[in-house]
């Protein structure tokens, strides 16, 4: 297999790998020859059915607000594999509502998932990839989160959401800053809207009209893929991005361009 990105035998976990992006993103790395382990909260052989169609090499379930399922899921992909060059936090939730309209409830648990759950999955895999030698580009490992457009943009009626990957961002950079010296890149990939994932099923599914307005939020007028995004991070997982750390990769067809009203 034609090893041009540096990306055959390179071992790859994925939280959320079942869903629309994280089965997209396992996919193509495994086209590439990646050993890709995704993770997610279905049962065993429903996990296992969802590995086997996008070729990853093996399913765990992890609830990625788990601090101990998080912790012992790295560690077992490491010592399975004898190495883990990649992690990408991909899992989240993100219930609808304003600040006024959400209870502590909401608030925790989007923390619990989206913000604290990633620097768990981070932590965990700061620890193996310190342990391990660099790769023959010189490169330790790779942390790698799902963000959103949001995180930087506001938009209204998903607060929790915004917040979470707001701070998502924050801890991208300062990752990126503290293992920067260890050869460990630290980057994030900030999807636009796309008809998929959680605004298909949130947004698109419950009030169909969504759909034409949240269009003409997008210069380029069309909706992204998870393939798309997915492409973000087979080039972030690459060696084609060996001198990028620290960056929130925005895809999003211009939506960060347009104002919302």
């Amino acid at each position: 297999m034609d090893n041009a990105r540096g990306l055959k035998d390179k071992v790859i976990f994925i939280t959320g790998g079942c869903g629309d992006i994280g089965g997209a993103t396992a996919a193509k790395l495994a086209e590439l020859g990646a050993r890709v382990v995704i993770s997610d909260l279905l049962d065993e052989q429903g996990g296992h059915a969802r590995a086997l169609e996008v070729g990853a090499a093996a399913y765990r379930k992890v609830d990625q607000g788990n601090p101990g399922q998080v912790q012992d899921s790295v560690a077992a992909v490491a010592k399975e594999f004898k190495r883990l060059d990649a992690v990408i936090g991909n899992a989240g939730i993100g219930p609808g509502g304003s600040v006024i309209d959400l209870t502590e409830a909401d608030w925790l648990d989007v923390l619990r998932v989206n913000v604290i759950g990633c620097a768990l999955l981070a932590k965990a895999a700061l620890k193996v990839m310190l342990a391990q030698e660099p790769d023959a580009e010189g490169i330790r490992g790779r942390i790698l989160f799902t963000s959103s457009w949001v995180g930087d943009f506001p938009s209204p009626g998903a607060d929790a959401y915004c917040v979470s990957k707001a701070g998502i961002n924050h801890m991208t950079r300062l990752v990126a800053q503290k293992h920067a010296p260890d050869r460990i890149l630290a980057n994030a990939v900030a999807p636009g809207i796309l008809d998929a994932g959680l605004t298909k099923k949130a947004a698109f599914q419950r009030d169909p009209e969504l759909r034409k307005k949240f269009r003409s939020y997008i210069p380029l007028g069309e909706y992204g893929t998870a393939e798309q995004v997915a492409d973000a991070f087979v080039f972030l997982c690459s060696r084609e991005s060996n001198y990028l750390t620290g960056h929130i990769m925005v895809v999003d067809g211009g939506c960060t361009l347009t104002k919302r009203v």
